[in-house]
């Protein structure tokens, strides 16, 4: 190797040049086109249902603002409410980033909203 190290040309070896590497700019996914998938929305009433225990319990309100946003509205008894926020709020925070994930792929925006009441 010689002082800058690169193989020496002496023994036959290639020299080193930048350029093309494993990381190129410009080979992103491209633009996200705005689809209207429901696969996020569907995702978040099937998790919800299930985490309620009795999906009868649980009643669920979809909202369109455009293309490329809705927001779930989730009504409940207050004990089914504390399943779904869970301690110290870390399910709902666990399954807001889950269908934000799957929202995004699509890109879409998809906000869950427990309106919690002291009744």
């Amino acid at each position: 190797m010689d002082q800058q190290r690169r193989p020496a040309k002496r023994d036959g070896g290639q020299s080193y040049s930048k350029g093309r590497g494993r990381f190129v700019r410009g080979r992103g996914r491209g633009p996200r086109i705005v689809s209207d998938s429901t696969a996020a929305e569907d995702l978040a009433e099937y998790v919800i249902s299930v985490l309620a225990r009795d999906p009868n319990a649980v009643q669920i309100e979809r909202k369109a603002f455009g293309a490329g946003r809705a927001q779930l509205s989730v009504t409940c008894d207050p004990a089914v409410t504390g399943r779904l926020i869970g301690k110290g709020g870390r399910t709902i925070t666990a399954l807001r980033q889950l269908v934000r994930a799957v929202a995004g792929r699509y890109g879409k925006r998809v906000d869950i909203d427990i309106p919690f009441s002291n009744d």
